[in-house]
């Protein structure tokens, strides 16, 4: 998927057109719609013959869809008999649910996507977030249906000449400090996050706005145990791979990994002759040694891609341009990769990311377990909030925006526990820090869908029922998803997870004795192993080493402009250019966040101080 934008009000060809051009990262395929009252641009990198639009020439009725719904094989059978209608097969099956139904029908569809029907007859316009708010999706003045824009990336809303905007450097400062905005807000005052889970409804007649949530999680009753819940789970991630591994939507190239998530859509495909597993790294390794062996076992074909010494930062320009600046470079891990997978034929790209986030525990309040002053592999949950967006611990704001992002940090937590007593209350503020996913940090992100013809299996309806009824308890440790991984990968469980030694679903006494196993060999090793290199035993590299070495990097350091330094040194604290750059390689976390910002700046001449 590529991008969507969406204005009411008189047909406005020029405006929507430009709007196309300002949504057109790459060679995209492109759809205008404008007529009295509704006017959108569609850019895409999916097949337009699955997913383009699509209209009801008899009642004007037109759904537009950025991103992709998950259908069964029989269900894109009965697209293609759809004959009255016109556009995506995808769409069609869309617009006849919403004319047998109504708009109720619409809800909870089946995967990572953004949904836009205009209905002519009724004057209306409607927006359906994800379950979880993968695919991102932006609204400017949404109350006021007069000026109201939707869009998929809120730099094309910033370009508009129609639309006025102001720079929200409190989101920045969070950006330095959390890795990210606290949702709804973005880098522009006046552009807001959509929600996850909502339906949105503009009536052009009255000039009316509504927005409700059509689902809220744990409102189910929870699994009665976690032998049930990886059952289940195990069955909606095979269902919810199958479907979008179809021989119609292939060749899936899917990024694979030596850990434990990135097999699940190895072994869950329903083509497994149309997969092809991609694996990343500086030097072959442990981590790609384990990938080409999952991909062996499971009958897919296995594709190395070595990085080059320069990958990351000469990434960072391009990865901003299509972010926004709202992702920092760290995880710019896959835009490298395009000319591959185009190559490769790809319709469709797979990540398992933000499986640590749904069911993983990577949002909750936990600490390590201890052993003789050691921590062990072993998490355990803590009883008091942390007002904050976990993993990742927060640099301190600067005095002069503190106390607007503790506002803010307080509005989006209000509603839940500061004491977690009970499973309902871990769970409440893990989904204030999950959703909207399109926010998430140390994930591929929103470039993933202005890329690729991107997908992701979590965003499935019934991963979302799972993940509504889990306890949080099952998460610490991966349990309850190696439990369900062991179910998906028979054949391959022999095959250890690269990042910790162990088989997949081990008990948490196979995990302790891997542990230990693994000190030993550290304890042993020759005092001439050298761990100072960019390459490491894992899938990504040591990125400190780029503040060392990357020519790349320290050109784009030193040529920063002057007055985007002073707006970064304000937002920070202190002027980050004071220290040289070789010592950055201590905190390269933070070097790829103020350069992902710097760069965006540079940009962005007036988002600047």
């Amino acid at each position: 998927m590529a991008g969507l934008y969406v204005f009411f009000g008189p047909t406005d060809r020029d405006r929507v057109n430009q709007a196309a051009g300002h949504l057109t990262f790459f060679a995209e395929e492109t759809r205008v719609i404008s007529t009295d009252g509704f006017s959108a641009a569609w850019t895409c990198n999916d097949d337009p013959a699955l997913f383009a639009p699509a209209s009801d020439p008899e009642t004007g009725v037109t759904v537009i869809t950025s991103g992709r719904i998950g259908w069964p094989e029989s269900t894109w059978q009965h697209a293609e008999q759809l004959t009255q209608f016109t556009g995506g097969l995808s769409n069609r099956l869309l617009l006849e649910r919403y004319l047998r139904s109504g708009a109720s029908a619409l809800e909870r569809h089946n995967g990572p996507a953004a949904l836009v029907l205009w209905d002519p007859r009724t004057r209306t316009v409607h927006l359906w977030t994800d379950h979880f708010g993968y695919h991102p999706v932006f609204l400017y003045r949404a109350d006021d249906p007069n000026h109201t824009v939707i869009s998929t990336f809120p730099e094309a809303i910033a370009d508009d000449p129609i639309v006025s905007v102001s720079p929200d450097h409190v989101a920045m400062a969070e950006f330095l400090s959390a890795w990210r905005a606290t949702p709804p807000h973005t880098y522009y005052r006046e552009v807001k996050y959509a929600g996850p889970a909502t339906h949105s409804t503009w009536n052009l007649r009255d000039r009316s706005f509504n927005r409700r949530e059509y689902w809220k999680p744990f409102h189910e009753l929870p699994f009665t145990d976690i032998n049930a819940a990886a059952e289940e789970l195990a069955a909606a991630v095979s269902g919810a791979v199958q479907m979008r591994t179809l021989p119609r939507l292939g060749p899936v190239v899917s990024y694979t990994s030596g850990g434990m998530d990135s097999r699940a859509v190895l072994f869950g495909a329903s083509s497994r002759a149309e997969m092809i597993g991609l694996n990343l790294y500086d030097v072959p390794n442990k981590e790609s040694a384990v990938a080409q062996r999952l991909c062996e076992a499971a009958g897919v074909r296995y594709v190395g891609f070595p990085r080059d010494t320069e990958y990351y930062p000469r990434w960072i320009t391009e990865g901003v341009r299509l972010s926004g600046g709202m992702w920092s470079q760290e995880d710019n891990h896959f835009l490298g990769t395009r000319d591959l997978v185009t190559s490769l034929g790809a319709r469709t790209v797979m990540t398992a990311c933000t499986t640590d986030w749904l069911f993983k525990g990577y949002g909750l309040e936990k600490t390590y377990s201890r052993f003789l002053g050691r921590n062990l592999p072993i998490s355990v949950l803590t009883d008091r909030r942390i007002t904050g967006f976990l993993p990742n611990i927060s640099r301190v704001v600067p005095d002069g925006l503190a106390t607007q992002v503790t506002v803010r940090l307080e509005e989006h937590f209000a509603e839940t526990p500061t004491e977690l007593k009970a499973p309902a209350d871990w769970l409440q503020v893990e989904d204030r820090r999950i959703r909207p996913a399109c926010y998430a940090v140390s994930v591929s992100g929103q470039i993933m869908y202005r890329a690729f013809p991107y997908d992701t299996f979590l965003a499935d309806a019934r991963v979302a029922d799972c993940y509504s009824r889990s306890q949080p308890a099952w998460k610490l440790n991966a349990e309850l998803w190696g439990l369900a991984v062991r179910r998906i990968c028979k054949g391959a469980n022999h095959i250890e997870d690269s990042n910790f030694g162990w088989r997949v679903g081990s008990s948490k006494s196979a995990k302790l004795a891997a542990f230990a196993r693994g000190w030993v060999r550290r304890r042993t090793r020759r005092s001439g192993h050298s761990t100072g290199g960019l390459a490491t035993d894992g899938a990504w590299p040591n990125l400190g080493w780029y503040a060392q070495h990357s020519s790349v990097l320290r050109e784009r350091w030193n040529s920063t402009p002057a007055d985007v330094r002073q707006t970064i040194a304000w937002l920070w604290g202190e002027d980050p250019w004071a220290t040289p750059l070789p010592e950055w390689a201590a905190a390269p976390n933070e070097l790829f966040r103020i350069l992902t910002l710097a760069s965006h700046l540079a940009r962005r001449p007036s988002t600047r101080q």
